[in-house]
């Protein structure tokens, strides 16, 4: 085989792999949805068009002394957001007492590493856009800076929550959560 034969066939091969690579990044979430594998997302393989309002809200927290952390008061709407590690996938999550547990939407459960398909929606819950139904999911852990918590009840609403709430029950499982005028601390 002359050198351009060689060319030709080392130029076919690479176009192939390149056809088949961008096949597979285009068509990724169909692949791995027919082979049984659940996508978790990162921040860094998130795309700008993923990423949310809700996720501009956030602010880094401060790690204070022991297991603990100060999640600074957002100043544009006086809430507290924080970035937060579940399972495999970052979230970002308003903090909220008055919800009695976390509670995702799809696209962040999606992140944490849950495949929607396989949840049975039958938990009533009330939500700002009404009466809704939820499913129950036990997630691995749940980090906020060095606080971390293992098997977290949760659940996952389908319709009507625009953000993940970080509810009681990741927040009443602490040793202590504190609002201070520009702070929420958490300890373990």
């Amino acid at each position: 085989m002359g050198m351009q034969g060689k060319f030709l066939k080392d130029s076919v091969l690479i176009a192939g792999i390149a056809f088949a690579c961008t096949y597979a990044a285009i068509n990724k979430e169909a692949i791995y949805d027919r082979l049984g594998i659940t996508i978790t997302a990162t921040p860094n393989t998130e795309s700008a068009s993923q990423t949310s309002a809700a996720q501009d809200k956030a602010l880094p927290v401060t790690k204070l002394q022991g297991v603990a952390v100060s999640i600074p008061k957002n100043k544009v709407d006086g809430h507290f957001w924080t970035n937060a590690r579940v399972n495999n996938g970052v979230i970002n999550f308003l903090v909220d007492t008055g919800a009695s547990t976390v509670a995702l939407t799809p696209e962040d459960a999606r992140r944490a590493g849950i495949n929607l398909k396989n949840l049975e929606y039958n938990v009533p819950v009330s939500t700002a856009a009404g009466q809704n139904v939820a499913a129950a999911v036990q997630l691995k852990s749940i980090s906020v800076g060095p606080v971390t918590l293992r098997n977290v009840r949760a659940i996952v609403v389908p319709e009507g929550l625009s953000t993940s709430l970080l509810g009681m029950s990741f927040l009443g499982e602490l040793q202590k959560v504190e609002a201070t005028p520009h702070a929420l601390i958490l300890r373990l």
